[in-house]
């Protein structure tokens, strides 16, 4: 009787040992801006540009928002469906689903157009070998074009799920990417029923690795992706898993790993992320911004985090800081 006994809690042990941890904290958002006037489905993916910041906000069914760094609106352009948009030096880009295009300007020229010839959905843009370059994918379809902007070359154009077996009929686009300058890596997150984030070398975009799936820290959809530079090579990516509220960390450098999840207090659904690492008056470590998918009763909106608040419970997390 006695050796049942130790047998069965030696079971229940060994039981709780192995059942994975939640690694996630919670974060407050410290400001946000007023709601999208669209209703509806409509605030979309936020780019901040590090040297102001400046936020620039899409929605995607009216046009481009810029909001100070407490949330206030400064000016609004109005006109076509941009989708994504994203910053690099002076550089703006931004997919436009109205004509399918890519219109980009360093804000001292002209507006630059490019026509895809295909469903535009997410865009990411980057230096790499002192290139402009971006990233261009496909609504509803596995294409990822890899563009040279200031000469207007189509460098490439790859299928999201090459690497991957028993394809699902629909389901397949990616939207959200980030791109790495400093490291050469590409990341984009492929949706559907998979809902891989996978990455991607920046020179030639062979697959390096698929750094998560549904089967591991994914709920839903991955959505927008975006990096917190500590250095010149460190820091971590930070992925808006959309199934379950959460916000999730990868090294920044290979094997990406895992590094824990958090929540931002009222944010759901969210779709696109940005982050800096630049220090301002109310965020001395730099600021998070994140889609907010329901802000009920009223329209979407963006919520602003304050970096210093995740990276300290980030080392809490981890056990380096009681």
């Amino acid at each position: 009787m006695i050796r049942a006994i130790i047998f069965v809690v030696l079971i229940v042990l060994l039981a709780s040992c192995s059942e994975p941890q939640d690694k996630a904290f919670t974060v407050d958002y410290k400001f946000q801006t007023p709601p999208v006037r669209t209703m509806g489905d409509a605030a979309d993916d936020p780019a901040i540009r590090p040297d102001s910041g400046l936020i620039l906000a899409t929605d995607k069914r009216a046009g481009i928002y810029i909001y100070d760094n407490e949330g206030n609106e400064i000016y609004y352009i109005e006109g076509g469906e941009p989708n994504n948009v994203d910053v690099r030096g002076d550089w703006i880009a931004f997919t436009d689903r109205s004509d399918n295009t890519v219109k980009y300007t360093n804000l001292s020229s002209e507006t630059f157009v490019i026509d895809t010839n295909m469903a535009v959905y997410g865009i990411c843009i980057g230096f790499i070998n002192s290139e402009l370059r971006a990233i261009v994918t496909e609504e509803e379809g596995v294409k990822i074009q890899y563009w040279n902007l200031l000469d207007q070359i189509l460098l490439q154009t790859i299928d999201i799920t090459a690497d991957e077996d028993n394809i699902p009929l629909r389901g397949n686009e990616a939207e959200g990417c980030v791109i790495d300058d400093e490291n050469g890596h590409i990341f984009i997150s492929r949706e559907g029923s998979r809902g891989y984030l996978k990455a991607f070398d920046a020179e030639t975009l062979e697959l390096i690795k698929v750094v998560d799936s549904r089967e591991g820290n994914i709920n839903g959809d991955p959505e927008g992706v975006t990096i917190y530079k500590q250095s010149q090579q460190d820091g971590f990516l930070i992925l808006s898993s959309q199934g379950d509220n959460k916000f999730n960390m990868y090294d920044r450098s290979y094997p990406f790993s895992y590094l824990g999840s958090f929540k931002i207090n009222g944010v759901e659904d969210t779709d696109g992320i940005d982050v800096t690492n630049q220090s301002f008056k109310h965020f001395p470590k730099g600021f998070m911004v994140a889609q907010d998918g329901k802000n009920l009763p009223n329209n979407q909106n963006f919520k602003i985090v304050d970096m210093e608040e995740i990276l300290k419970k980030k080392l809490i997390l981890a056990g380096l800081i009681d």
